[in-house]
């Protein structure tokens, strides 16, 4: 017996151009503040002879510097009948899990679970596109499931709020 595959052709159902990241940008303010915090933690570290620690925290901040600092580039998206292309990534309907909308910084973000080892989650920024549009297309290939906050999202905003970094 002979098992016949039939390829189908890809066809885009929905596109957009928007930016790969959350972007804002900072203040002096708060750049003030950052470095004091870390100064004092290096201190603290110091004396506890955890160089790398006081490394990879000056590290992680020089990271977060040059994000805040350079707008992001803009991104094509695609949705077609085979999966989501994203730049010049592909994640397959097989690979992706559920999905999700949130709102931050202003900016309507796209989430979506993968079966993968890595990436866990593909956020993807809609620009101008219409969250009902999306919506619509990809209920037909993954479910559309709401997760709420997980321990560290929330304990995150507790955090921010508690000891807020920088004036609104």
């Amino acid at each position: 017996m002979v098992l016949m595959v039939r390829k189908i052709k890809p066809q885009t159902l929905l596109s957009w151009e928007a930016p790969e990241r959350v972007f804002k940008k900072r203040n002096k303010e708060f750049w003030t503040t950052i470095l004091s915090v870390a100064l004092l933690i290096s201190v603290i570290l110091f004396f506890a002879k955890e160089y790398l620690l006081i490394a990879a925290i000056f590290a992680l901040i020089f990271l977060f510097y040059v994000l805040s600092t350079n707008p992001p580039q803009m991104m094509k998206y695609k949705i077609t009948n085979q999966g989501i292309f994203w730049g010049k990534a592909k994640y397959e309907w097989v690979s992706l899990w559920r999905f999700w909308f949130q709102e931050k910084e202003g900016q309507t973000i796209l989430n979506i679970d993968t079966r993968l080892a890595f990436p866990k989650r593909l956020i993807l920024l809609l620009g101008n596109q219409n969250k009902k549009k999306v919506r619509q297309v990809l209920e037909d290939f993954i479910p559309y499931e709401k997760v709420g906050p997980d321990f560290i999202e929330k304990s995150t905003r507790w955090l921010s709020k508690t000891f807020p970094i920088e004036s609104k």
